[in-house]
This record gives structure tokens, C-alpha cells and sequence, in this order.
């Protein structure tokens, strides 16, 4: 093997090769090499073209060369459509010939498993040391609309004239998905950038992509379909340059579920991370998640407008009073609502709509479209109508449904020029089948896109309503003083609330008694009912082996709780406890779960969720990267689907959510200590009543 060099290229000159080579090209449009040749020609990138192929002489009108030693200039990107046997030899000719980039669409590699894995290793190695970058394989190529580049086979490619030129950047993990988007972005008016097919990731990854979105100038909004996270550091990392550079980015993931996670990595042979760090750290970045491709393509573009949605309330605009209806009920279950207009806003409107439709949602389907007398708002009575609600600083968004009513394409006329005068999202549906074809075109020539379902504009209208503006760098806090006593590994409840304590996080007051006499005394100088738990390393769950005994009060009680706790911890195999926690009775209006995990990925997060017993069936947990502010431990208690339980539900007296938000500040901490030792920290539960805040069981492991 020969020594490593440096690569001959950057990522920026591989998007933009003067020479492309295509080994494997052929004239048949049934094979990938005559299809990639056929748009490429189409599509006439500017630079030199080399079609190789053993066999012929001349293909499309070219001169066709043997191999790529055979070419009669320098080659920045060959294109390897060779069957899998022949990859290596094609990649030693690239090494032979100092091609820049080898983008290999041919699969059959990691993805395939174990030994498909080592070939593609074998692959890189050689690459690398001949200072030849890599994309894929597996993968269906690459755009560059600005470049005039098709170097892709994408069978979407073969329908169009121009390519769709525009601002979106898109990163794939999937190449046939990134086809889809690009052929429904044609049918929306979205156009591209930069469109990449990152394939198995064998050498250049999804990051060095992102990383090249980031910095194009051409690149307004930056999409990622991404199935796993080679480098969670570096994409971490990523996600802040593009927070600072005020670059939008939005991305669909799949690997929400245990399903997708497999079938994610079954397809490029990427490991999904886990969802929930994942969405925490791009949540705290001020990422756009959407669920589906469809869905990131239209809120991209969206973004791409300069549109941003100001709050969660979504004016609902309508041909039809009862399609209106319908998506002012819909509006609920996707976490919006209607807002309300101010006395300002109604009495604008009051001379352009009649009495029976000036609240929302607004009903446009039997209105006139007179010209009124105000010559900076185009499309009459209608377009004064969406103006004036847009301006409402009570909208923070809005949606347009049209429906079979008269003169639809004047109401297009005038919602595209109300958008065009707002900074919110105006979101089109269109719902009219063949009747709105000519609406269609419309809003695909003035590029701002439509929806074929109410359903997905609310998804799309929710995620960019519920972006969290990206923070700033959480700085590492002083290093806390951790009790020295405390060892490696499980903590028992004593040892886990001295932690807790030493960050200052409150608990119920405890004794730890080592037999049942001592426990005796302990609740007597407690006064009233006590909890009693067996204390033992051996012991994770004490609930599961009878090591919990509530309302215990009086000496023959608290010697039988013991004496009950001895046997059934016996029954499990542990001989004998340390001793036994006493602990005072506390009342609670809501329990809450908080704790520390550490993710292989993303590193140190912070919890909190639904607490007590049926923290497993709620699973209403919301999760933020360590360290963390106090705003932003505050934004985590929002999102709980039990908040109310917290803001004062059937009479109960409001929690404060500023001494909760203290609390995980004060995990956070624990979390980011520059020693790493806590590697899990549970609270479960911590008891709020109004103003008060206490740990009443906690549990860690310490590395």
C-alpha cells in the first residue's frame, strides 16, 4: 500500500469538477451509464466529458476511451457505474491518474454485511492513499443546478429540460428520496442548489456535506434526510456554525421507532442514533424537524422566503365555510390554535367583508372581488382581507384552503400578494382536484408551493411554529465538590441523596439507620408517618422486592416494616441489607422524573418527565443536552403534555416552574462535571406542591 497523501481535491472543487469521467458509460438508456451519460448531455455541464467503456469507440457523439488512463486530460470527478467486481480496478485508475473524486454509485458493499463491509474498507484505504476522496457507495450521485452538474441516475432526471435551480441544499442518506424531492419539488416550484446522495458514507460523510451547505453562499436553507449520526461531536458542531451563520436547517430523520431504526440501518448500513438525544440536540440548535421529506421540502421552502411564524396561532383562510370549520378543529390536535383578532384588525376588514364572515376562519367562497381603493394591496375585498389578518400580531401563521368556489384563481392572486407583502407563512392546500389546476400553476410559477391535504399543512405549520430559537454556548459550571466517600458504580439512596445534596437539590428529610431499633429511633425523632426502604448496592428496584413501606408510624409498625423488608429482600437473593432508610411523608399535588443519561452519541442530557409510578405509561419526557440554561430548562417543562398538572389543574396550587428549572440547571451541572462520574442519576420522584421542590428517591451510577 502506498503512503497516505493528501486528498487532491475539497469538497467544495468536487461539487464544481471542471472534468467528469463516467466509467461504465453506454449509449442504451436501459443501463445506469448510458441513462447518467443522456443528463449530461442534456443538462450540458460546461467542462470536458470522458464516457468510458471498453467496448465502443464513440457513444452519443462522444469519444469514448478504454479506461480512465486512456482520457486525454485530467479528471476532478469519475463516476463508477461498473459492476461491484470491477470497483477496485476502477478505483486504482482514479489513483493512477490523480482523479479527485471516485463517486460510486455501484452497491453491494457495508450495507450487504460483514464481508461487503471489509471490501468497502479495502476500497477507502486504497482511495485515501492515493489522495482520492469517495462518495458512497450506493448511492445515486449528486446535483449541482448552478453548475449545470446531473451527475446523478436518478430516473426523475429523464423527465425534466432545465434542472429546478433555486436555494435549497439537500444531503440525502437515501438517493431514491432525494429524487422524490427533487421531482415534487418541480411540481411546487422549489428549486436547488446542491442535491447529494451520500450512499454508505465510506469516506465523505453526511457532515462534509452539511459542512459545505453551511458555507455556500448559493445554499439559503440547508435539508438533511439523514438515517444515523457518524459523528455526533461534528454534526453537533455543525449544527452551532449553522445557528451563528443564521442559516435555517431542516431535517427529516428516520429511526423514530425501533422499526425504523432497523430498516435504517438494514438500507446504508448506518446505525440510527437514538431519537430522543437526537431531537434534544437539534432542538437545542434551532433545528426544523419534520416527519417526512414531503414535509421538510415545503417548510424549506418557506424558509427560503425569509417566512418565519411568530407564535402557534394560524389564521385559517377558506373557500368553504365548512372546510374552514374543519381545519379550525384540526388545529388543536397538532398543538395550534385560532387566534384573535384585534379591534383594529376587525374594523379594517369590516368595509371589505360582510357582518357573517369578518372572524375567523375566514370564508372567501361566495365573496366579490371588487377593487377597493388601496392601491398597495392587490386582489380587492379578499386581498385586504388576508393583509390585514397577516398584519395581526395576534397570527403567527396562516393557511389558505382552496376549495371548488368561483374565481379561484383570483383568490390566488391576491393570497400570493398578501404573502409576498408578509414575513409570516402563508401555507396553500389545495383541495379542489382538476378544478385548481390552473391555481396550481400559479402558485408553482410564483415558487410557493401547495399541500394536497389540510393534514400535512398543519404538520408542516406546527414544526415551524415550534422551532426553539437556537442559545447561545451553556457555559460548564464551576466544578462541583463531590463527596470523596462516594465509589464507583451503584449508589444506594443514602449515597445518592449526599450527591444530590452536594449540587444543592433539596430532599425529604432521612436518617440512614443500620437495623430496625435505629430505624425505630429515627422515626420517632422524625414525628409522624415515615417511609421505610431497604439500603443495599445489590438492590436497583426497591418497589419490585417489597423494599418500600409507606405511611409507616409507631415502633411495632416500623419494626414489622423492617422485619418485611429483611424477608422479601432475602427472597431475592440478597442475604442482607446494609440497613434501612428512614425518610418523612411528604404531600404532593404532581410527581415529576428528572435524571441524567449519557447517550454514546451526543453525550451528557438531562431529563424530565411525568414521575411517580406510571412514568413508563406516560412517557411524557422531554430531554436537553447538558449543560443547560435556566430558560431552556424552563422551555422543557412547557412541552410536557402534563403541564397542567404543574399550573394549577382542578384547584391544585400552581408549581414553580423557575425552582423545577433550578433543579435540572443544577443536574445539568452534574451532568457536565469535567470528571464525567455520574454517568446515570435518577430522581423518581420529586415532589412539587406549589412553591416546594424536594427529591423524595433518588438513584445514580458513578464511573
Amino acid at each position: 500500500m502506498t503512503k497516505n497523501t493528501s486528498p487532491h481535491q475539497t469538497v467544495r472543487q468536487i461539487l464544481h469538477p471542471q472534468s467528469v469521467a463516467i466509467v461504465g458509460a453506454s449509449d442504451s438508456e436501459e443501463k445506469w451509464g448510458g441513462r447518467l451519460l443522456r443528463y449530461m448531455l442534456r443538462h450540458r455541464h460546461d467542462g470536458p466529458l470522458y464516457p468510458i467503456n471498453a467496448r465502443a469507440k464513440e457513444l452519443l457523439g462522444l469519444p469514448a476511451y478504454p479506461s480512465l488512463r486512456d482520457c486525454p486530460g485530467p479528471v476532478d470527478l469519475a463516476i463508477l457505474l461498473v459492476p461491484r467486481d470491477h470497483v477496485r480496478a476502477a478505483i486504482e485508475d482514479c489513483v493512477a491518474v490523480g482523479v479527485g473524486c471516485a463517486l460510486c454509485i455501484t452497491a453491494g458493499f457495508a450495507e450487504t454485511g460483514p464481508e461487503g463491509r471489509a471490501q468497502e474498507e479495502e476500497l477507502v484505504a486504497l482511495a485515501r492513499a492515493g489522495g482520492v476522496r469517495l462518495i458512497g457507495p450506493n448511492c445515486m450521485g449528486l446535483l449541482n443546478t448552478h453548475h449545470n452538474l446531473c451527475a446523478t441516475t436518478g430516473v426523475v432526471m429523464g423527465t425534466l429540460d432545465r434542472l429546478p435551480v433555486g436555494g435549497i441544499g439537500l444531503a440525502s442518506q437515501s438517493g431514491a428520496l432525494m429524487g422524490a424531492m427533487v421531482s415534487r419539488g418541480v411540481d411546487i416550484g422549489a428549486g436547488f442548489s446542491c442535491c447529494v446522495s451520500v450512499g454508505n458514507q465510506a469516506d465523505l460523510d453526511m457532515n462534509d456535506f452539511f459542512e459545505y451547505l453551511i458555507d455556500d453562499p448559493l445554499t439559503e436553507v440547508v435539508c438533511l434526510y439523514m438515517e444515523g449520526v457518524k459523528d455526533a461531536a461534528r454534526f453537533t458542531a455543525l449544527l452551532a456554525r449553522a445557528a451563528a451563520a443564521g442559516k435555517p436547517v431542516c431535517i427529516a430523520k428516520s429511526g423514530r421507532s425501533e422499526a425504523g431504526a432497523k430498516a435504517a440501518a438494514s438500507h446504508t448500513a448506518s446505525l440510527a442514533g437514538a431519537w430522543p438525544a437526537f431531537e434534544a440536540n437539534c432542538r437545542r440548535w434551532g433545528v426544523y424537524l419534520f416527519e417526512t421529506i414531503y414535509d421538510l421540502l415545503q417548510g424549506a421552502q418557506q424558509l427560503q422566503r425569509g417566512k418565519r411564524a411568530t407564535s402557534n396561532r394560524v389564521a385559517v383562510f377558506s373557500g368553504s365555510g365548512g372546510g374552514g370549520a374543519l381545519l379550525a378543529d384540526a388545529l388543536e390536535s397538532h398543538g395550534l390554535e385560532l387566534p384573535q383578532l384585534s379591534q383594529a384588525t376587525e374594523a379594517a376588514v369590516a368595509s371589505v367583508l360582510p357582518a357573517t364572515h369578518r372572524q375567523l376562519p375566514y370564508d372567501f367562497g361566495m365573496l366579490n372581488h371588487q377593487t377597493l381603493p388601496d392601491p398597495d394591496v392587490a386582489g380587492g375585498s379578499v386581498g385586504i382581507a388576508l393583509d390585514r389578518a397577516m398584519a395581526d400580531p395576534a397570527v403567527g401563521a396562516a393557511i389558505l384552503l382552496l376549495t371548488t368556489q368561483p374565481q379561484q384563481e383570483r383568490v390566488v392572486e391576491a393570497a400570493l400578494a398578501a404573502a409576498a407583502r408578509s414575513s409570516k407563512p402563508l401555507l396553500f392546500v389545495q383541495g379542489a382536484g382538476n378544478h385548481g389546476d390552473v391555481a396550481r400553476r400559479m402558485l408553482r410559477d410564483a415558487g410557493r408551493g401547495y399541500f394536497d391535504s389540510p393534514h400535512d399543512a398543519l404538520k408542516v405549520a406546527a414544526v415551524l411554529a415550534g422551532r426553539q430559537e437556537a442559545e447561545p454556548e451553556v457555559s460548564i459550571p464551576p466544578a462541583l465538590e463531590l463527596p470523596p466517600e462516594l465509589a464507583r458504580g451503584f449508589l444506594t439512596e443514602p449515597d445518592a441523596r449526599r450527591l444530590l445534596e452536594a449540587a444543592g437539590i433539596a430532599t425529604t428529610r432521612w436518617r440512614f439507620a443500620c437495623n430496625a431499633e435505629a430505624a425505630v429511633q429515627a422515626a420517632r425523632d422524625m414525628g409522624g408517618p415515615v417511609a421505610i426502604k431497604a439500603v443495599s448496592a445489590q438492590i436497583v428496584h426497591k418497589s419490585d422486592v417489597g423494599g418500600v413501606k409507606l405511611n409507616v408510624e409507631g415502633d411495632v409498625a416500623v419494626r414489622a416494616a423492617c422485619t418485611d423488608i429483611a424477608q422479601g429482600a432475602r427472597q431475592a437473593g440478597v442475604a442482607d441489607v446494609d440497613g434501612f432508610l428512614v425518610t418523612e411523608m411528604c404531600r404532593a399535588d404532581a410527581e415529576l422524573i428528572l435524571g441524567i443519561q449519557r447517550d454514546p452519541d451526543f453525550g451528557p442530557l438531562v431529563m424530565v418527565g411525568a414521575g411517580g409510578v406510571l412514568v413508563e405509561l406516560m412517557k411524557d419526557v422531554q430531554l436537553a443536552p447538558a449543560p443547560l440554561s435556566h430558560a431552556s430548562a424552563r422551555a422543557m417543562l412547557l412541552r410536557l403534555r402534563s403541564l397542567p398538572l404543574l399550573t394549577g389543574f382542578r384547584g391544585r396550587a400552581p408549581a414553580d416552574l423557575d425552582a423545577i428549572a433550578d433543579v435540572l440547571v443544577r443536574l445539568g451541572a452534574l451532568a457536565a462535571h469535567p470528571d464525567a462520574r455520574v454517568q446515570e442519576l435518577d430522581i423518581n420522584p420529586l415532589f412539587v406542591a406549589g412553591n416546594r421542590v424536594i427529591a423524595a428517591d433518588a438513584r445514580a451510577m458513578l464511573r
